[in-house]
């Protein structure tokens, strides 16, 4: 559903082929300090009675935190579903439903926590000093969008450091078993899914990962760049004619891939609409 294009290792400028060429975007240069923000990836499925409350606390974690929080949902045994998430079940070991990876730190020893520990962790990853940041443009060409990832560093590091890229979509309906929602909480009262029936028919499956732009764990970062001021640009194309325009987002993110799934993190993360601008912040 994808191509993807060969890292630029120019900074200054870049550009796409003379046809359909968008309009030229100059990002900033790169700055000295950048937001932290967080990533939460939740797992999911249609098929879980108790994945709506993930779902909820991903969504008032990303409420209470003025953007600096984003969410992403990987769908399993459902219509929804991608190979993304078999894939990152497999590396961390993910054992239950709904559970997240909040920039997949460890916590006791687990990459994969019960949604009970994904507030606590977020706080404490906000926290930390940003050693990176990115900057997206992405534009609608055709079929296909069109996505430029900057990369850009404030500190010197040292190690295997990856670029991953999701293609998200939010608003998500359909009609049967494989997108109505399983609901152990309609007999609850105190909960916000209470009485909406169970499945949940015409349920709203936001931050739905459809697509994964790079390699499934990142496309490694050259070393050269990896130095205060350092930049590296990389270009992709993909094809977003089976899913709503309106409701689609580029998710990138930085990587740093550990000897162990203990000492893997994400350092950063960034979001930007299918047919937008995100500059450094």
């Amino acid at each position: 559903m994808f191509n993807r294009i060969t890292l630029l290792y120019i900074v200054g400028f870049s550009f796409w082929g003379c046809e359909d060429e968008p309009n030229e975007i100059l990002f900033s240069a790169v700055p000295e300090v950048f937001t932290k923000k967080v990533l939460i990836e939740e797992f999911t499925g249609a098929w879980c009675g108790y994945c709506p409350d993930g779902a909820y606390m991903v969504d008032n974690i990303i409420n209470e935190n003025n953007g600096h929080v984003i969410g992403v949902s990987t769908h399993s045994s459902d219509a929804m579903e991608v190979s993304q998430t078999s894939f990152l079940e497999s590396i961390y070991q993910n054992t239950g439903y709904p559970s997240g990876m909040v920039d997949r730190v460890s916590y006791g020893g687990y990459v994969c926590m019960n949604r009970g520990y994904w507030e606590y962790i977020t706080t404490n990853q906000l926290s930390k000093t940003a050693a990176c940041g990115l900057a997206i443009n992405s534009e609608i060409s055709g079929k296909n969008a069109k996505v430029e990832v900057h990369v850009g560093f404030n500190t010197n590091l040292n190690g295997d450091y990856r670029l991953t890229i999701y293609l998200i979509e939010d608003g998500v309906i359909g009609v049967g078993n494989g997108y109505d929602q399983a609901n152990f909480y309609d007999t609850d009262p105190n909960s916000p899914f209470y009485g909406l029936g169970n499945p949940i028919e015409g349920y709203e499956h936001n931050h739905t990962l459809r697509e994964v732009l790079t390699e499934s764990l990142g496309d490694p970062l050259d070393n050269s760049n990896l130095i205060s001021g350092g930049e590296q640009i990389a270009l992709y194309t993909v094809d977003i004619t089976p899913y709503n325009t309106s409701n689609l987002s580029i998710v990138a993110f930085v990587h740093y891939v550990g000897a162990t799934i203990t000492e893997h993190e994400i350092m950063n993360v960034q979001e930007c609409k299918i047919d937008g601008f995100q500059d450094w912040d």
